[in-house]
């Protein structure tokens, strides 16, 4: 679609940009189809058409799940369920999920689909994984497939479903061990070919977030190349980060600081029971933890947004890497929200990562994230080490190939939605239906300035607290943009994020403040002033009463 053009609201359940392939989101134009969404209410997942990956099993991934099924004599049985997986570390985690879950082992079965004979690069990326589990157990499965970020993209599903009756399987139960259907003999018969290998494509983004990394100050080591580690989505960068703590031996002393994205707590809380969080981001609640580590506390390690989302909040970083170089714990980044293009993070991580999925991509087509090893983190050494040993190229080459065609505009997207996010913020505070807005320049500025590249802005995020919440429902029902879950995309996104709660997460979210009548907004890179009259507009009818 056209970048300057004003989007429009699409049906329920349809992609958006419409009609787009490969996209991540759909659209819930309504309060409802949100909080239905987040309840898993069957009238509205019923007419999803796709979804955010993580949290949906995409057309190609489905087709393949049926075809393994039918292979192993399993279509149509009751109770009986196959989760579609890549890589043999990925299988491990699901299986474990279900087994913890409380099925029985011998019901948790492993199959892997191979080419007969590794003949190319393709042969490596048409090898796929199942596990056959009792259908009762598809809650833990599918949680995994969500927290853990390991699922399979809808590209590399895609690849696969042309090649896999080339594929035999093999696995502990003998009635699960098949030849393939079709071997390669059969005159004009071929196997799908890659576009790409990746390779190219992913040193360059390699290379390129590198650069974007380097530091205003000249002092600090630049980061290189080699310390930007790629993964197919935000979420497996997390985990793939807090893995890599867990195998150096940190079993304890994790904490958060701050408002943490929801998966992210779930992450930290699977792997560390223990973990206790900072609710609080500002200057009372770093002088609690100052107070707490003089005191004795021992803490090795701790977890921040930066800027938050929605909250918008930016912690005091300068003092926290002083508190972390005084009392010898890592500080792990999200930078997702404030991008590499606007705020200077790395000096004060030891580990920065990001969902590539957002800004970087912006195209809302394609799942990335990256983990980079700050080169002057007195723990470099042993991060890189271990987040190296235990790295899976799990990123298809697909998908890098997207990725690489959609960030070349990067940073003129990230300057664009800057200029039109802070001129929409301020008139929005304005507004007597608004209560607040959550914006760098408005929640804390001065703590945010400390981060701010020399040329960089206040980000392209912002969340709009109204005073009420009929004034907020009508709002969200009747802006004609669209509407879905995510953010960072050249095109203006609404989401009224307190309706994703579910009903497990809805006092965590009181707990941190986050309103109902919130509406989160990701502005895009519309004509500014078509933007205004269409939010403003819709605001000004939101506030009429019947």
């Amino acid at each position: 679609m056209d970048s300057t053009s004003l989007p429009q609201s699409v049906p329920l359940g349809e992609a958006i940009p419409p009609n787009s392939r490969h996209t991540i989101l759909c659209s819930l134009p309504t309060m409802k189809s949100m909080n239905a969404l987040a309840a898993g209410e069957d009238w509205l997942t019923s007419q999803l058409k796709t979804q955010y990956p993580r949290f949906f099993f995409t057309t190609e991934v489905r087709e393949l799940t049926e075809r393994i099924l039918e292979r192993l004599g399993l279509a149509g049985v009751d109770g009986v369920s196959c989760m579609v997986l890549w890589s043999l570390p990925s299988v491990s985690r699901c299986e474990r999920a279900i087994r913890e879950a409380g099925a029985p082992g011998d019901e948790v079965v492993p199959v892997r689909f191979f080419l007969p004979e590794r003949l190319s690069c393709e042969a490596s990326w048409l090898e796929i994984h199942a596990i056959i589990y009792p259908t009762q157990y598809f809650g833990a499965a599918f949680t995994n497939w969500i927290n853990t970020g390991d699922g399979m993209s809808s590209r590399h599903a895609e690849f696969c479903l042309p090649g896999f009756d080339y594929l035999q399987s093999h696995s502990s139960k003998p009635a699960f061990c098949t030849v393939p259907p079709k071997t390669l003999v059969v005159e004009g018969e071929q196997l799908p070919v890659l576009l790409t290998s990746g390779t190219v494509e992913e040193d360059r983004i390699k290379q390129d977030i590198a650069t974007l990394l380097q530091p205003d100050d000249q002092d600090q080591a630049l980061p290189s190349p080699n310390d930007v580690f790629l993964y197919p989505g935000g979420m497996s960068a997390i985990n793939a980060v807090a893995r890599a703590l867990g195998n150096l031996g940190i079993n304890s002393g994790v904490f958060g600081f701050g408002w943490l994205y929801t998966e992210t707590v779930k992450i930290l809380e699977h792997r560390w029971p223990d973990i206790e969080i900072y609710k609080k981001s500002g200057d009372e609640e770093l002088d609690r933890l100052e107070a707490s580590l003089k005191s004795g506390r021992q803490i090795t390690a701790l977890w921040v947004d930066v800027p938050s989302n929605p909250m918008l909040i930016t912690p005091d970083m300068p003092r926290l890497r002083r508190l972390a170089n005084e009392h010898h714990f890592l500080i792990l980044i999200d930078g997702t929200v404030g991008t590499f293009g606007n705020v200077d993070l790395l000096p004060y991580a030891d580990v920065l990562m990001s969902s590539l999925t957002k800004m970087y991509s912006g195209y809302a087509n394609v799942l990335a994230g990256c983990a980079v090893v700050n080169p002057r983190s007195s723990s470099y050494e042993k991060l890189h080490r271990q987040l190296t040993v235990s790295y899976e190229k799990t990123l298809f080459p697909g998908d890098i190939a997207v990725l690489h065609d959609n960030s070349r505009d990067f940073v003129h997207r990230v300057q664009v939605t800057n200029r039109n996010a802070e001129i929409i913020a301020a008139k929005l505070a304005a507004h007597p239906a608004v209560d607040r807005v959550n914006y760098p320049t408005m929640t804390t500025r001065p703590q945010y300035e400390r981060i701010r590249r020399r040329d960089g802005g206040y980000g392209h995020l912002l969340s709009i607290i109204f005073r009420d919440n009929e004034t907020a429902r009508r709002f969200y029902d009747g802006v004609d943009i669209f509407k879905g879950g995510s953010f960072g995309t050249i095109f203006t996104l609404s989401t009224p994020f307190a309706q994703l709660a579910t009903d497990a997460d809805r006092g965590r979210f009181a707990e941190a403040g986050i309103p109902s009548h919130i509406v989160r907004i990701s502005i895009g890179m519309e004509d500014i002033d078509a933007l205004v009259d269409t939010l403003f507009g819709a605001i000004e009818l939101a506030m009429m009463r019947d």
